[in-house]
C-alpha cells in the first residue's frame, strides 16, 4: 500500500497480494480473492485502528481528504473473504506538509569517497572520513578535520589513514574517533593536536559512539553476529560499564540498530531497539530510551508492526528528536526523514524532493535548532544535503 500526500488530502492505493505454496499444506489465506476491502484508519502510532470506509474488491484506491485526518494518516487495508481470515497490509504513515528544499553540504569536501562525519557546535569545525581504494583488498580510511567558514572547507588536516567516522564533544574542543591501527578509540584535542587513546577493545564490535552532555562520558554499543550491548566509559578512562546485557540479535528488545544519541539532560541514551510481542509477526523496531545509570529502559515510542525507526539524534534544545523511518514505505523498507515534538510527542515527515531518498548510514546531524545535515541517495549516487525545517 502507498499513500500519495497532496494539498487537499491522502490518496491510498493498494495491490492484492498472492501466496505461493511451495509445501502443503497451504495456508487459509491461498487461493482465496478478497471481497472486500476495509481501509482502518489510527489516530497514533500504536493504535487502535477503527474502520474508516469498506470497499467492493474491484477498487484499488481512496481518497481522503485532509480536514478529516489533519497534518497525518495512519492506515492500512484488510482483505475480507468468506470463509477466510482477514488480511491485514503493513500498516504506512504520511504527514501532510510542504515539500523542504534541500541543499548540498559542501563542509565533508567535494569528493564523492565521503563515508560520514560530524561538525562542531559552533560549525566552525568538520571531522569526515574518506574510504581510499590502494590496491586490490587493502583500503585506507582517511580521516580529516577541517576549518570551515560558511560552510566551506578552507584548510584540512590528515589525522590518521586507518581511521573512521568521529563525535565532536559538546564544547568542540576534542574529537573522539575510531583507530584501526591502535584497536581503540582515540580522543583528540583539536588545539594542540594531543591523541590519547581510550582503553577499549574489540572495536571491530564497537558501532556508534555518542559524548554525555558534560562532556565527561562517552556511551558506545557493540554488535557481534550474537548479540549486541550498551556501554559507557569515562573520558578521563578506565574500565568500561555495561548499561545493558548481551542480549541476543534473535531477542525481544536487541539493539539491531547501533545508532545513538545522548539526551540533553544527560540522563537518557536513546536508541533503536526491537520489539515483537513475543510473536515474530509483530515485528517492528521503536526509538527507546535507556537510563545512563544503567537501570534500565525509561519510556519508548511505539509503532505499528513492520516500521523501523531508528537513527535518532536530540536537537540541541532538546525539544526534538530527528530519526529515520521507514513508516512511509515499509514493505520496500526505503528510509524517510522524520522529526518528532517531544512536548506533543507528535512525529512529522519532513517532505523531500522524490529523488532524494534518506541513507540510514548516517545519522542526521542537527544544526542549530532549525536544520539538518543528512545522507540521502540521489539518482544512485550519495551525498550529504540539509534541510531547514
Amino acid at each position: 500500500m502507498e499513500i500519495t500526500v497532496t494539498g487537499s488530502g491522502y490518496t491510498l492505493t493498494w495491490k492484492p497480494a498472492m501466496i505461493v505454496c511451495i509445501t502443503a499444506p497451504c495456508p487459509d489465506l491461498a487461493d482465496v480473492e478478497a471481497e472486500t476491502y476495509e481501509i482502518q484508519t489510527a489516530t497514533s502510532e500504536s493504535g487502535p485502528f477503527t474502520t474508516y470506509k469498506t470497499v467492493d474488491a474491484s477498487q484499488k484506491s481512496i481518497s481522503i481528504p485532509a480536514t478529516e485526518r489533519g497534518g497525518e494518516l495512519i492506515a492500512r487495508v484488510v482483505a475480507r473473504a468468506k470463509g477466510a481470515p482477514p488480511a491485514n497490509s503493513t500498516p504506512v504513515m504520511a504527514t501532510n506538509g510542504f515539500v523542504s528544499q534541500s541543499a548540498y553540504y559542501p563542509g565533508f569536501g567535494l569528493t564523492a569517497d565521503v563515508v560520514g562525519g560530524d561538525v562542531s557546535p559552533d560549525g566552525t569545525k568538520s571531522m569526515y572520513v574518506r574510504t581510499i581504494d590502494k590496491e586490490s583488498g587493502q583500503y585506507e580510511f582517511q580521516t580529516y578535520l577541517a576549518e570551515l567558514r560558511n560552510e566551506q572547507v578552507t584548510a584540512t588536516k590528515l589525522i590518521t589513514r586507518q581511521g573512521g567516522p568521529g563525535k565532536f564533544s559538546p564544547d568542540g574542543q576534542q574529537l573522539v574517533y575510531p583507530s584501526r591501527t591502535d584497536n581503540a578509540y582515540v580522543l583528540y584535542t583539536i588545539a594542540t593536536g594531543e591523541q590519547r587513546t581510550l582503553a577499549v577493545t574489540g572495536l571491530a564490535s564497537m558501532r556508534d559512539i555518542a559524548w554525555s552532555p558534560d562532556g565527561k562520558w562517552l556511551a558506545y554499543t557493540t554488535q557481534t553476529n550474537e548479540a549486541s550491548r550498551l556501554w559507557k566509559i569515562a573520558v578521563a578512562g578506565g574500565n568500561a560499564i555495561p548499561l545493558t546485557p548481551a542480549v541476543p540479535l534473535t531477542s525481544v528488545d536487541a539493539i539491531r540498530r547501533p545508532a545513538i544519541t545522548w539526551s540533553p539532560d544527560g540522563q537518557f541514551i536513546v536508541l533503536s531497539r526491537s520489539r515483537s510481542d513475543e510473536n515474530s509477526t509483530l515485528w517492528r523496531n521503536v526509538i527507546t530510551y535507556l537510563s545512563a545509570a544503567g537501570s534500565g529502559e525509561g519510556k519508548a515510542f511505539d509503532t505499528q508492526p513492520g516500521w523501523v525507526d531508528s537513527n535518532p539524534q536530540f536537537s540541541p534544545d532538546g525539544k526534538s528528536l530527528a530519526f529515520l523511518s521507514t513508516r512511509t514505505a515499509p514493505s520496500g523498507m526505503v528510509f524517510s526523514l522524520w522529526v518528532r515534538d517531544l512536548a506533543t510527542g507528535r512525529p512529522r515527515r519532513i517532505e523531500l524532493l522524490p529523488n532524494l531518498i534518506p541513507s540510514d548510514d548516517f545519522s542526521p546531524r542537527w544544526l542549530g535548532n532549525d536544520r539538518l545535515l543528512f545522507m540521502a541517495t540521489q539518482h544512485g549516487k550519495k551525498g550529504f544535503f540539509t534541510v531547514f525545517l
